[in-house]
């Protein structure tokens, strides 16, 4: 787990508003309310939805998330990786 890769799973977006560009690493939870360093707590987030959110939780600040944050698979990193790979190997690299 790294702000990169937090960036990545959140495609560059903010989990509140959609922005793209100009982000920062939010926690869901605060971390000065016990929130974790995980996958499950961080989201990436503009700066206005940060600073909007504060030392709040998404409820208490009545913000949505766009998406509930989790551990992405190794498969995502992978796909991502490998970009346009060949049609007939894909069937075999990234069976569900």
């Amino acid at each position: 787990m790294s702000r990169k890769n937090i960036m990545k799973r959140d495609d560059y977006c903010c989990q509140y508003c959609g922005r793209k560009g100009n982000l920062t690493i939010d926690h869901v939870l605060p971390k000065s309310r016990g929130g974790p360093e995980s996958w499950e707590n961080l989201v990436a987030a503009c700066h206005p939805c940060n600073s909007k959110k504060g030392n709040r939780t998404p409820e208490e600040a009545k913000m949505t998330l766009l998406r509930k944050p989790r551990r992405p698979s190794h498969i995502v990193f992978f796909k991502q990786f490998m970009g346009n790979s060949e049609l007939e190997w894909k069937q075999f690299l990234f069976a569900d």
